[in-house]
C-alpha cells in the first residue's frame, strides 16, 4: 500500500533533509543578492549529483528494539545493508537466534528473484527520495538563528504556500525543526524535527500520523568531505485503514565506519561473516 510505503519512508525523509541541509552549507559564499531559495536549490542539484556516486560502508551498530539492545555487523552491498548480530542486551546471541539469522541469510542467497525485489524497492525509495529533494526550495522558509559552539543554528518551517501532492509530499512538508551546521566543513552535525500537525490521508479516512512524531539525526566527519550518520531516532505514532496502528519507535547508533568495495554482494558480505 502506497500509505505504508509513505510511513516506511519517514526516516529516510529525515536523512533526506539533513543530506540537503549539508549539501546547502557546503557551497561556497553566495552573493548578496542570490536569495535563500536560490542557494537550497543550488543544495538540492548538489544534493542530486552526490547521491549518484554512492559508496558503501561497513559498521558496528547498536539498535534499540521492543526493550531489547542488539549489537550488529552491518555490511552495505549492491543488494542493500546485510546485519550479522553480534549481542543481544550486552550477551553473546543464542545458538536458536544465530540458526534463525542464518536461515534468513541462506534463503536470501538462494532466492535472487528476492533481492533483485528488495534491490526494486531501495531503488523505487530513491527515486521518490529524488522527488522529494526537487520539491525543498519550494516547501520550506529558513531562518538563520546564530552560532552555537562550533555550529550555525538553523530553523526550517513548513511555507504555507506550498501544496504537497503525495503522502510522502505531505509527511516531508509538515516537518518542523533545528538543523546544526558545522562551520568548519560547512555540514550537518545534528538535525532535530517534529510533525507540528496530524497527518491525515484520504480525509482521515485511508489513515494519519499523529502530531508530534519526531526525529533526530547526529552525523560525524570521517573525513574530509565524506559525513555519516552516526546516531538516529524515530518516534512516529499513527493509524491506517482496517485499523493497523502505526508505532514507528527506531533508535540506533553506529561506529567504526569503514569502507567496503563499490560492488560488493550480498553473498561476499555474508563470506566475510563467515555464513556462504
Amino acid at each position: 500500500m502506497e500509505l505504508s510505503r509513505t510511513i516506511s519512508l519517514f526516516p529516510h525523509v529525515s536523512r533526506f533533509i539533513t543530506f540537503t541541509f549539508a549539501a546547502a552549507m557546503a557551497l561556497p559564499p553566495s552573493l548578496p543578492s542570490q536569495t535563500p531559495k536560490e542557494l537550497i536549490g543550488d543544495a538540492c542539484y548538489n544534493e542530486l549529483q552526490h547521491r549518484e556516486g554512492k559508496k558503501l560502508w561497513s559498521y558496528t551498530a547498536e539498535r534499540h528494539n521492543h526493550d531489547h539492545v542488539f549489537r550488529e555487523q552491518v555490511i552495505e552491498t549492491v543488494d542493500g545493508p546485510v546485519r550479522h548480530l553480534l549481542a543481544v542486551d550486552g550477551h553473546p546471541p543464542t545458538s536458536a537466534q544465530m540458526k534463525e539469522e542464518g536461515d534468513q541469510h541462506q534463503e536470501l542467497l538462494k532466492n535472487p528473484s528476492a533481492r533483485r525485489t528488495i534491490r526494486k524497492q531501495r531503488d523505487d525509495d530513491d527515486k521518490t527520495m529524488e522527488g522529494l529533494l526537487r520539491i525543498i526550495p519550494d516547501a520550506f522558509i529558513f531562518e538563520d538563528q546564530g552560532k552555537e559552539g562550533e555550529s550555525e543554528r538553523i530553523a526550517f518551517h513548513p511555507n504555507p504556500e506550498f501544496k504537497p501532492k503525495t503522502y510522502e509530499q505531505r509527511v516531508l512538508h509538515a516537518l518542523d525543526g533545528i538543523v546544526f551546521i558545522d562551520l568548519h566543513e560547512r555540514r550537518i552535525a545534528r538535525l532535530f524535527g517534529s510533525l507540528e500537525t496530524r497527518v491525515k490521508f484520504g480525509y482521515g479516512l485511508i489513515g494519519h500520523v499523529e502530531q508530534g512524531g519526531t526525529t533526530e539525526i547526529t552525523r560525524v566527519n570521517l573525513s574530509p568531505g565524506v559525513w555519516k550518520t552516526s546516531a538516529e531516532k524515530i518516534d512516529i505514532d499513527g493509524r491506517l485503514v482496517m485499523l493497523k496502528t502505526i508505532n514507528k519507535h527506531q533508535e540506533e547508533s553506529r561506529t567504526g565506519f569503514e569502507p567496503v568495495a563499490p560492488d560488493t554482494t550480498f553473498a561476499q558480505a555474508l563470506d566475510k561473516f563467515g555464513q556462504k
